[in-house]
């Protein structure tokens, strides 16, 4: 596919050593001072990468943080001798941008549970000890106290560490029945500690009775983790989050997400879902995005739909089926008291 002048950001030549020698560029996105750098360094790729440049024709890397799609192919000269490269730096498109997301969440899930044991090897020992100074402390001993804080404290960073865990396995289309009080829960266990320091109030008000739904978990947790991130970036000053739960008719369940923050106008809320539709600068635009919350939530049989106001905040509401506990799938250990 040829690309589009609209999405291409320049063009750059450069000399056998991969010096840049010139720079044509879009709309001042390349800037003119690169000429002289090393190629992959003005574009952020890695150096033990920038050989395989010299073996295909054309190499293509494709940068998330920048969101640029980079074609290199060399050039020779009349003996047939490599005089350079000619690169060509164009906007990556939405679904190349989602897939290298889905890459690095892959990445990430073959990487946490290595660190996640690392971390409770030494939790478990260090806990382990300080419940036998615990134990063996008077109650008027004034270090039993200490104690029981730092007990407390270690059980909760290795909570934190299992539900790291548990998020980073992703089983991809392994569908079962769950609780989706219990997915808010984890969600919010991951990221409320955080979210509590940067002046941010998480509410809770969800079914005194957990529901269940059928499906991946860890999909859904992903689309929680992400709405909340994006609660969490419209509030730089602080402000509040209240998640909760409701059912719709008999059938369904209503998940609601509303924050205090600075809001979306309406002619930008009209291009919430569309694939090319983003909010945030590329230093931040790190998340999934919203259309393929959407996706995920239609895969679950489920709709989304969001609403904001200027100054007041966003409303985001997910609808999804019920399924019946009719086998023994769906344990009270699920079930929230």
């Amino acid at each position: 596919m040829m690309p589009t002048p609209e999405n291409v950001f320049g063009i750059i030549v450069t000399d056998k050593e991969g010096n840049i020698k010139t720079l044509s560029h879009n709309n001042n996105i390349l800037d003119s001072g690169l000429i002289g750098a090393k190629w992959y360094d003005a574009l952020s790729i890695p150096v033990e990468d920038s050989y395989k440049a010299e073996d295909e024709n054309p190499k293509v890397f494709r940068v998330l943080e920048t969101k640029q799609k980079i074609s290199v192919a060399p050039s020779y000269d009349n003996k047939g001798d490599m005089s350079g490269l000619h690169i060509l730096v164009e906007k990556m498109n939405e679904v190349e941008n989602n897939a290298q997301y889905l890459n690095k969440v892959l990445c990430l899930g073959q990487i946490v549970p290595g660190i996640a044991h690392e971390i409770n090897n030494p939790l478990t020992y260090v806990s382990g000890l300080l419940q036998m100074f615990q134990a063996d402390a008077s109650d008027t001993d004034p270090k039993k106290k200490t104690y029981e804080m730092l007990v407390s404290e270690f059980n909760r960073i290795a909570d934190l560490v299992n539900y790291l865990l548990e998020f980073s396995q992703q089983n991809t289309g392994k569908k079962e029945l769950f609780g989706v009080n219990k997915v808010t829960d984890d969600v919010i266990a991951m990221i409320g500690y955080t979210m509590m320091h940067e002046n941010i109030e998480i509410i809770k008000d969800l079914l005194p009775s957990d529901v269940g739904i059928y499906g991946d978990s860890n999909m859904l947790k992903q689309v929680f983790v992400n709405l909340v991130q994006n609660a969490r970036e419209s509030m730089p000053n602080g402000g509040s989050i209240h998640l909760s739960t409701n059912l719709v008719q008999e059938d369904s369940v209503m998940i609601q997400l509303r924050d205090t923050g600075c809001g979306i106008s309406q002619n930008k809320l009209n291009k919430i879902f569309g694939n090319s539709y983003t909010t945030k600068t590329n230093d931040k635009a790190s998340g999934m995005g919203l259309p393929v919350c959407k996706a995920i939530i239609e895969e679950f049989g489920g709709t989304i739909d969001f609403d904001s106001k200027v100054g007041e905040g966003s409303v985001v509401s997910i609808v999804l089926p019920i399924c019946s506990a009719t086998s023994g799938e769906y344990t009270s250990n699920d079930k929230q008291t």
